[in-house]
């Protein structure tokens, strides 16, 4: 197995994960990331939820991270997510895979892409989901290759 490339950061609070992305992407940190966020969703899974994604540090990831994610995706659809939000300042590049591994919105669930993290706070707070602890999207420590 090869080391990881990526870097990422999770935290539940309430009825929202919240994430952050840095880096480019193997397929084994996609893999160790996937497990990872299973693990912090887990209690979530009962109700309804969301989830804020911050991307503005992510650098895209190989064609071989994307079926692990598209499979995340149904995973957390299934598993009662309604609400998600990326973050990123406008890239075309990193649209274009966003855009080809998660569906927008269908039955039930509603994806929303924002240039920062205050409109998508903004917006899950109008869908009935309140960010409490919003400085966790933006302390983010880049000076640590675990942050």
């Amino acid at each position: 197995m090869l080391p990881i490339h990526g870097r990422w950061k999770i935290k539940v609070v309430d009825k929202v994960l919240m994430q952050w992305f840095a880096d480019s992407w193997n397929e084994e940190a996609v893999i160790s990331y996937v497990k990872e966020f299973k693990a912090a969703a887990a209690p979530l899974i009962d109700g309804e939820w969301a989830i804020i994604s911050v991307f503005e540090h992510w650098e895209l990831g190989i064609p071989e991270i994307e079926r692990h994610v598209i499979e995340l995706c149904e995973w957390f659809k299934q598993n009662g997510c309604i609400k998600d939000c990326h973050v990123y300042s406008k890239n075309t590049l990193k649209n274009m895979q966003l855009e080809k591994m998660i569906s927008h919105t269908e039955n039930g669930y509603e994806r929303c892409v924002f240039n920062n993290a205050n409109e998508a706070i903004i917006w899950l707070d109008t869908q009935g989901f309140k960010v409490t602890q919003p400085q966790f999207l933006y302390d983010i420590d880049m000076s640590h290759p675990e942050a």
